[in-house]
């Protein structure tokens, strides 16, 4: 028999829900946030008993056939999925190879195109700005900042007044407003994908 149970709930109390249940019987197949799966063994005769006990108790209580056929029909999927995925991967590197720079390109095209917007409508016309891409180490991150403050400060006194400053009108940018215009840039790809 197979059943799930929430963990605030016991996880020893399973064999009082009915008679002739075996204690200890219990085992963990696998866990999923905030379910469990589990197996009890018991007699036959004890099975209703459980059952509405358990639902009593918020435990949903599944039935459980044994099939060696799919069991093997299972395992056969599996080694499939297995060797279609090994097969899927080399092209699917080739093809990400072949499209990333691309896409990365095309990606850092948009922020320079929505930084030309954001100077010409935060400074107007003639656009006269220079662009810059800076990558500070972490310790100068802080220190690059006042400086930037200290030269650019002047284009835009609102900015200057600090975080308190309140709501700016016709401005809906998300995170810190500077009196210059800032993106943030991640290029931390390589670090990203060793997460999944």
């Amino acid at each position: 028999k197979q059943w799930y149970q929430r963990r605030v709930r016991g996880e020893g109390s399973y064999w009082k829900l009915a008679d002739f249940v075996v204690p200890g019987s219990s085992k963990k197949i696998v866990e999923d946030g905030e379910q469990a799966l589990y197996t009890v063994t018991m007699f036959r005769k004890t099975l209703d008993a459980f059952k509405n006990n358990a639902r009593e108790r918020k435990f949903v209580v599944r039935d459980f056939t044994y099939s060696k056929e799919k069991i093997e029909q299972s395992k056969k999927e599996v080694t499939n999925l297995q060797k279609a995925k090994v097969k899927a991967y080399v092209p699917l590197i080739r093809w990400l190879k072949g499209n990333f720079s691309e896409a990365f390109v095309n990606w850092v095209h948009v922020k320079a195109l929505r930084l030309f917007t954001e100077s010409v409508l935060r400074y107007g016309l003639p656009a006269t700005f220079m662009t810059a891409v800076l990558e500070p180490n972490k310790k100068s991150e802080k220190k690059l900042r006042e400086k930037l403050y200290s030269m650019y400060g002047n284009l835009d006194k609102s900015a200057v007044e600090g975080p308190e400053m309140g709501d700016i009108p016709g401005v809906y940018m998300t995170g810190d407003y500077h009196p210059y215009v800032y993106f943030d840039i991640n290029t931390s790809f390589v670090e990203s994908a060793r997460e999944f």
